[in-house]
């Protein structure tokens, strides 16, 4: 019932209001009937204040417009209708600034105007009311989704601990997910990668997906959390059933923001377990954002024992840099670049980009490393000629595109060394006769004779397109194979030099620490350091 106090300092018109209208017919209840301002703003502050009133103006003691203004400043909660035999304009204007809600002269009065009057006040007043509430309820539900997504959170390479989310405190969702035993929680990221527009595609992609997610009775939107969207998913059925139903549903938004936003996205589903294992399910789930590092877009769901343990993870990298050591030094380059495409499908099943970047580092390391100490590289800024991107995980949104970078780092590099196959091709007979003669005695005009050139101006030609003379090149080759002998056989300078075409063995060992810039001795010592 709604309460109504009624004011005015005439019985008559006391009387008249109580016994005209059958109050209670439509839904009101006489909270009182006071004399003058005075008497009703005591008995307000007694026994509290009405929902609506209806006051006279001219009052003794205290009159209507005072009674207002004291509601006003106590900020009660109450429609206010004014019936007056009196209707100066004055009156009027202070009533309106006073936020009365109706000014109604009382010779015309009408009871069912009236009471058109109070229910058409009355329901606006419990439709804002519930506006209200319903604004309050969706604060509520934005700051419980805004908490679980700060609770579920996880640091980088650390494995989800099983740390419970207590439905306690999250009461609003606990009460939407209470005829469901079990949700998925699903996170979905755009494939942009410096894009110019990102920002407004990642407004629009999040409106669009929070709309989707809010026309199924199977989805809860939570929002937008360190870059990426997320939500609960849940259903009645159960097994395939239920995965397959929900696949489904995602692959729907996927091609949805694909053809309404022309956004390509990768979405990562979890397995199903309670509400409680909130912060396990976002884990799962952002993990199954590196599926897409070796497969491209799509949706990725979560499989129990779809992970390979980080023991063996670490155990499978060093026999992939065991099998890179071995490869440098013997095979071709169609050799090696199939072997990195049989290791990108290994990395795949492991679903770890991370050990991707560390093998790849690791290699070019190493193949740095061996270059320098073949002296294969002197002369080039390695800053120049390795890019950064090879330091920086985020620049690469595929296996393929670091895979390629580095294939094309290492032709750069040996490009710039005046060894890529290919770059001097009437020369490619001479490198394979020094490769093979190197341990004999080598000259110059044999060289020459096997390419049919002349001998001054296949040095000439050598020395313009190689950027040494014969004699350098035909040393270097020799110093290499000699770094090589002593790093796998550990061999005195005696024994290398006899067998890199150095009958002087002192003669060698100043030609090795002018090639290197190291004593045979110091390299042995660098070589036992690197081992330490």
């Amino acid at each position: 019932m709604i309460k109504l106090a009624i004011v005015d300092d005439e019985s008559l018109v006391r009387v008249g209001f109580q016994t005209i209208i059958d109050w209670q017919a439509f839904g009101y209840e006489l909270h009182g009937v006071y004399r003058n301002g005075k008497e009703a703003w005591e008995a307000f502050c007694q026994k509290g204040s009405p929902d609506v009133l209806l006051t006279d103006i001219r009052m003794p003691e205290m009159d209507g417009l005072e009674l207002i203004r004291h509601i006003r400043q106590a900020d009660m909660d109450m429609i206010i209708l004014v019936l007056s035999s009196y209707e100066e304009f004055e009156y009027t204007r202070k009533s309106i600034q006073l936020g009365v809600q109706d000014y109604i002269p009382k010779h015309l009065f009408d009871p069912e105007e009236l009471i058109a009057t109070l229910s058409r006040l009355t329901d606006k007043k419990k439709n804002a009311v519930q506006e209200q509430m319903q604004r309050s309820q969706s604060n509520a539900l934005d700051e419980e989704k805004q908490r679980l997504m700060t609770h579920s959170r996880m640091l980088p390479g650390i494995i989800a601990p099983a740390v419970v989310t207590d439905p306690v405190n999250f009461p609003i969702l606990s009460e939407m997910l209470k005829y469901t035993s079990s949700v998925r929680w699903v996170t979905i990221h755009s494939w942009l990668l410096n894009h110019s527009d990102h920002d407004s595609d990642q407004s629009a992609l999040g409106f669009l997906l929070q709309d989707l997610m809010n026309k199924t009775v199977y989805a809860v939107p939570l929002g937008v959390d360190r870059g990426s969207f997320h939500g609960l998913l849940f259903c009645n059925e159960e097994g395939q059933e239920e995965i397959m139903m929900l696949t489904g549903l995602v692959k729907e938004w996927i091609d949805t923001v694909k053809q309404n936003l022309a956004i390509t996205v990768v979405a990562g589903l979890s397995e199903s377990r309670n509400f409680q294992d909130c912060k396990m399910l976002r884990n799962q789930a952002e993990r199954m954002f590196e599926c897409s590092f070796f497969k491209g877009p799509g949706l990725y769901h979560f499989e129990v024992h779809g992970y390979s343990d980080p023991e063996l993870i670490e155990l499978q990298l060093q026999q992939w840099q065991q099998q890179f050591a071995i490869l440098m030094k013997q095979a071709s380059y169609t050799e090696f670049k199939q072997w990195l495409d049989v290791v990108g499908e290994e990395l795949s099943r492991l679903h770890s980009p991370e050990t991707a970047f560390r093998l790849i580092q690791w290699m070019l390391k190493v193949y740095l490393n061996d270059r320098m100490d073949s002296n294969l590289l002197s002369g080039i800024d390695e800053a120049s000629t390795v890019p950064s991107p090879f330091f920086s995980k985020g620049h690469f949104l595929t296996w393929n595109d670091l895979k390629n970078s580095f294939l094309e780092t290492v032709e750069h590099l040996e490009a710039s060394a005046g060894s890529k196959p290919g770059r001097h091709p009437w020369l490619e007979p001479v490198f394979v006769y020094v490769e093979e003669h190197f341990a004999d005695s080598i000259r110059l005009e044999e060289a020459a004779k096997i390419v049919n050139l002349n001998i001054h101006y296949f040095s000439h030609r050598f020395s313009q397109e190689m950027e040494m003379t014969f004699l350098e090149y035909v040393t270097q080759i020799r110093i290499r194979k000699a770094m090589q002998l002593i790093r796998e056989f550990q061999l005195s300078a005696e024994e290398v030099a006899s067998r890199v075409g150095y009958p002087n063995s002192n003669y060698f060992v100043k030609v090795f620490k002018k090639v290197t810039g190291m004593t045979v001795s110091e390299f042995k010592g660098s070589l036992a350091s690197k081992l330490n």
